[in-house]
């Protein structure tokens, strides 16, 4: 879906607030049908905005993080799996 501009040039936080709005307008069941049809694709527009700025940022702050090494990328990205650990823990009082 190509995003007209106007939505192109918005910030994340004014495309969110824009998204807030129409959705409280939406569910206020006030919008003729035709209002409605063209709300929700607007939504949807500034849904698909806020989505893209969001991983343009993640892929900035990977990148921080991690360098331009992919296989430290890789590694550091590695979703945390808590019952990996199970064998390292402690079961004795140290005190």
């Amino acid at each position: 879906m190509e995003l007209p501009e106007e939505i192109r040039n918005l910030s994340f936080e004014e495309a969110r607030a824009q998204l807030e709005e129409l959705v409280s307008r939406m569910e206020s069941g006030n919008m003729p049908l035709e209002q409605l049809i063209n709300a929700y694709e607007r939504g949807s527009m500034l849904t698909a905005h806020c989505r893209a700025l969001l991983a343009g940022l993640q892929r900035r702050v990977e990148v921080i993080i991690n360098g331009n090494d992919p296989q430290t990328r890789e590694a550091r990205c590695t979703p945390f799996a808590p019952e990996a650990n199970q064998g390292d823990r402690r079961t004795a009082d140290p005190f």
